[in-house]
């Protein structure tokens, strides 16, 4: 395996308040994270999560875990977060109602797995020969809007609030994640996609998957997939980040 990841502030704002992690010692740990708050808080809550959750996945995970295990350390990881996130937005007035989305992917090769946690509207998306899928569900007004019937999913699209979460890791003193498994062939044209909805919302789906298949390398295509929101006016910051299976 091997992974790539890029950050852009964008077009429109001053701060990055995106935030990616990629650890590939015992056992592989990827990342995104997207933050929300007052100045510059959105930054700190998105930072601050990876930080806590790769420091309790790094700590309670082994080689051997299997994905069962990998799903249980992965709820505990972003209680335990969220936990720490929520006491800081308290304690801090700088700090006050900060959050950020959290999407987690941990792969368990020998069982041919992938193993998420996910909260808000972040995204991860498994990229194969004839499929390009969305593993994670937005927690999100609009997918509400469309689960009830109320919208379409071309509609959802324009909806002027569409980034409107529902769920968000540090908002309040209690959070509920979702936490699975899928199944992944690691092989070299099978590709994890994890992001951020600053190029979901300039993106389009069959664009962001034409990029991953056709460029040279997923450094490559991080790139070319940055560049594309910039070009689209870059209204928000852009987190992209892309495991490649070998």
């Amino acid at each position: 395996m091997k992974a790539k990841a890029i950050s852009s502030v964008g077009k429109v704002r001053k701060i990055n308040e995106d935030f990616f992690g990629i650890y590939e010692k015992e056992h592989p740990i990827y990342m995104v994270a997207d933050g929300m708050g007052g100045h510059k808080a959105g930054a700190v809550a998105s930072k601050d999560t990876v930080s806590y959750v790769s420091q309790h996945l790094q700590k309670h995970l082994a080689p051997e875990s299997t994905a069962k295990e990998v799903e249980a350390v992965l709820y505990q990881s972003v209680i335990e977060a969220n936990r720490e996130i929520f006491a800081k937005s308290q304690k801090l007035e700088e700090c006050s109602g900060m959050g950020t989305t959290l999407t987690v992917a941990v792969p368990v090769q020998r069982e041919e797995k992938i193993c998420f946690a996910h909260i808000g509207d972040s995204r991860a998306y498994v990229v194969e020969k004839n499929r390009f899928y969305q593993v994670t569900k937005d927690h999100s007004l609009v997918q509400e809007l469309i689960k009830n019937g109320d919208i379409t999913e071309e509609e959802a699209k324009k909806h002027p609030k569409r980034n409107v979460i529902t769920r968000a890791l540090g908002t309040e003193d209690e959070v509920l994640p979702d936490v699975f498994s899928v199944d992944f062939t690691f092989e070299t044209d099978h590709y994890l996609l994890l992001c951020t909805d600053g190029l979901t919302n300039a993106v389009e789906i069959e664009e962001i998957q034409k990029i991953i298949q056709e460029t040279e390398d997923i450094e490559a295509a991080c790139n070319a997939l940055i560049d594309k929101a910039n070009e689209r006016g870059g209204k928000d910051n852009i987190t992209v980040l892309i495991l490649q299976g070998s």
